[in-house]
Formats: C-alpha cells, structure tokens, sequence
C-alpha cells in the first residue's frame, strides 16, 4: 500500500523501540447470535487465532490487485468486516480511509489495512463490488470473506479487528469506530510487539565478544 513521508517497515519499527459500537445498518445479518464485548483493548480480545493461516481472496480495484493475502502475514493487520447494503460500513469507510493514510505515513509495510465482505462473487460479483468500492473511495485492499469471519469469531457489520504478526486478535469493535481508535488500537499492538521483542532481545543478547580457547572473553574489533 502507499504511503508518503519516510515509513518505517516493521525491522525498523522493533528496532526503533485501546465500547460495544452500534450494529451497522438495519438489515445487519447477526450469525450464532451476539458476539461477546468484555474489555477490548489490545491484548484482551481473547488472543483468539486462525491456527493455520487463511487466504483472502482480494480483487482488483483502486488500491488492491487481484490475488490473496495471507492472514497473519509479516504485519499487524486491521481488517474491516463488511456488507455492501450496510449504510453503517459506508460510515466506516470514511473513518478507515484516513486511519489506513496515517499508519501507511507512520509504519509503512508495518501494517496492513484490508476490508472484506460477507458477501460472494455470486452475490457481489466483482464488477459490483468495485463499482461501490471506487463509490465509497476505498483505496486499500479489499476481497470476499474466506473463513476468516468464522476464524475469529466476528458476528455482524461492520466489524473492525486489529490481528498481530502471529496471527491473534488483539482488538475488535462492532460498530463505526473513528480514525482515531483505529490507529490508536493498531500502535498498541505494534508498540506490544516491539516491547516483546526487546525483552526476548534482552533474554539472549547480541555481544560483540567471543570467547578464547582457555575461556576468556576476546573483543572483536572492527577494522
């Protein structure tokens, strides 16, 4: 995805160091009833996971190409879940919009912003679904529901999750949720993960020393 300024992909981030929304739409389909809301700041959303990584299929349209991503891949994902006749997800993609500019600014490949629908290319077919993208000035990449719903446990829409590079949700709201607590929830989960890679970094530290023969430390220098 595009992203202006100096981004930082996801190496240079760890080296260089979150309310129950209304449900979208009065035609909003709930599946195995109400999802359950305790606390959802990062960390809290019951660490729940895919087990084995999933596809999406992902179609092409202003700022996706056709093909797949795989969830979890090598960065924090935020991903909207949604319905084409939901006037609420229409809301959302006016917040998720400048949500996905700012983190692209800030974190570059770091993260990665996707929308996907319930909906099937035999409901939705492609052209339709590109038609109300380019409409709603999506601009990130977008692509049917393959599992991941059903994975995670999301109910209803629109529904927006934030999943780490391990592939656990880490946050979720129902609802239309602003710019603001979107990227607040994703620099949560990246500033969580940064922190557990310093504490795993400081567990079993690089040095810049290597033992001799008889068990003293030598100093290696550099030319």
């Amino acid at each position: 995805m595009g992203s202006g300024g100096d981004p930082m992909n996801r190496r240079e981030l760890i080296a260089g160091i979150g309310s129950l929304g209304v449900l979208g739409g009065a035609g909003a389909v709930l599946w195995n009833g109400l999802p359950s809301f305790g606390d959802n700041s990062p960390g809290s959303a019951d660490d729940e996971s895919t087990g084995d990584p999933l596809e999406v299929e992902t179609i092409d349209a202003q700022g996706s190409e056709a093909g797949s991503i795989t969830v979890p891949d090598d960065s924090v994902m935020a991903i909207m879940f949604f319905s084409t006749g939901c006037g609420s997800c229409q809301t959302q993609m006016q917040e998720l919009g400048p949500a996905r500019e700012e983190l692209a600014d800030q974190y570059g490949d770091a993260v990665r912003v996707m929308s996907v629908t319930y909906q099937t290319p035999e409901t939705k077919p492609e052209d339709e679904l590109r038609e109300w993208w380019t409409t709603h000035d999506g601009d990130w990449h977008i692509g049917y529901d393959s599992g991941l719903a059903t994975s995670y446990n999301v109910v209803g829409f629109p529904v927006t999750i934030v999943v780490d590079t391990n592939g656990e949700k880490q946050w979720e709201e129902n609802g239309v949720q602003s710019a603001d607590q979107i990227v607040g929830a994703v620099e949560s989960v990246l500033e969580a993960e940064a922190e557990a890679e310093a504490e795993a970094a400081d567990e079993d530290p690089d040095t810049d020393s290597d033992e001799t023969g008889d068990g003293t430390a030598a100093t290696i220098t550099s030319a």
